[in-house]
């Protein structure tokens, strides 16, 4: 399945995103071309779902990161590639995996940055292992 592919990509820029707070550009790109071929050969998500996925995170989080910081460019584009990859309904599903581990963690270590980009992969993996398997 196309979307597997997805799994390096992420799972890269959750280790560089630990290791050295950085999203490399690489990794969002190929999703986002991931999504444009996946576009091709599945049915679901729609077109309309996967431009809506990809463009109501990245502003919602770009006015979020405008308004009070501690959102990175990179966890903006790369929560946009994921919203175009698996569509709005599928990047609800991995926020929902995502964000509560990230918020257990931003209070555990007192953090008001935390690597997103982990537990988007988290998230990712739950989901996949969830809904496509």
């Amino acid at each position: 399945m196309v979307l597997l592919f997805c799994a390096v990509p992420i799972l890269w820029a959750a280790i560089t995103d630990f290791r050295k707070r950085i999203i490399p550009d690489w990794t969002w790109i190929a999703i986002v071309l991931f999504g444009g071929i996946s576009a091709f050969l599945l049915p679901h998500p729609t077109l309309p779902q996967r431009i809506v996925g990809f463009l109501l995170p990245g502003v919602c989080l770009f006015i979020l990161a405008l308004k009070y910081g501690g959102v990175g460019g990179g966890d903006i584009k790369l929560t946009s590639a994921i919203g175009f990859c698996f569509g709005l309904y599928g990047l609800a599903a991995i926020l929902f995996f995502a964000l509560p581990p990230a918020y257990i963690y931003a209070k555990a270590t007192r953090q008001k940055s935390v690597p997103l980009a982990v537990f988007l992969c988290i998230g990712f993996f739950v989901y996949m292992g969830v809904f496509i398997c």
